[in-house]
């Protein structure tokens, strides 16, 4: 049953790159998306980062041997191998492009352990001469009942807010998902609307952006953030599906093709295909 479920996955997600109706309209705004990680993992449309930022605020390097692919599930591991000028190793895959507004999706399972930061999020900044906007979805490994929202408008953090969770994000796979809109972002759990942020009450980003997912840990400054970092080494994310749907457009999503399992997890399902 599960393969035949990965078939008709795969299929959809052959046809999705085929038939996405969004347009790039300029640098930016990427064309949809939807990766069920049942279907393969591309480096060609995927950068594995392979660097260490000179930072304190980081105190980890993103290295590719923490990005672990086994044909269903991609995972994401901290460990405490030093890279660089830093104490640990983390991993992170950004996908290539900028994508603008629209719906964003993630079906996955957040790292346990504190001082562990799992995450999916858009991002962009000086970097790409752009300011530095950015909408998250992260995960405190000192808390895994709590989902972190957050957003980052020309460098400036506006409606930062922890949601409470009725199960634990370290022990089940669940949806998780924003929507980007020029006058809101909202963010949806399960496809439950759980916060919503306007341009009535604070700035909008508006810089498309990386659609990136990652795992690290911070400097003592970030300690009562995200705990110390007393988690066991090799604490790995876990990652099955991603998918973007550009505003306007009506291409599959991870949240099409997922239904709730005894016990709230997150299970695919298998889709209709034409």
């Amino acid at each position: 049953m599960l393969a035949l479920v990965a078939a008709a996955l795969i299929a959809l997600y052959v046809r999705s790159r085929l038939q996405s109706t969004s347009v790039i309209p300029g640098r930016g705004d990427g064309l949809s998306f939807f990766l069920p990680l049942q279907a393969g993992f591309d480096n060609e449309d995927w950068y594995v980062s392979d660097f260490t930022i000179r930072s304190t605020f980081f105190r980890v390097g993103w290295v590719p041997e923490n990005v672990h692919y086994d044909g269903e599930t991609l995972a994401l591991e901290l460990t405490r191998i030093p890279v660089d000028n830093q104490p640990n190793s983390g991993a992170e895959v950004q996908k290539r492009g900028f994508y603008g507004y629209g719906r964003y999706e993630v079906v996955m399972q957040a790292a346990p352990g504190s001082g562990v930061v799992s995450a999916f999020f858009t991002h962009t900044d000086e970097t790409f001469g752009d300011p530095h906007d950015e909408i998250d979805i992260e995960f405190l490994g000192n808390d895994t009942r709590r989902m972190h929202a957050n957003v980052f408008t020309n460098g400036i953090s506006n409606g930062s807010i922890y949601i409470d969770l009725p199960f634990d994000a370290a022990e089940s796979v669940h949806l998780y998902a924003f929507d980007w809109r020029p006058d809101s972002v909202r963010w949806y759990i399960d496809n439950e609307l759980v916060h919503t942020v306007t341009s009535a009450e604070q700035a909008i980003p508006s810089t498309p952006g990386r659609v990136i997912m990652d795992i690290w840990t911070g400097s003592k400054a970030q300690y009562s953030w995200h705990g110390e970092p007393t988690f066991q080494d090799g604490t790995k994310a876990y990652y099955y599906c991603v998918s973007f749907q550009a505003l306007g457009d009506t291409s599959p999503q991870c949240s099409d093709h997922t239904e709730s399992a005894p016990g709230g997890i997150v299970s695919p399902t298998s889709p209709t295909v034409e």
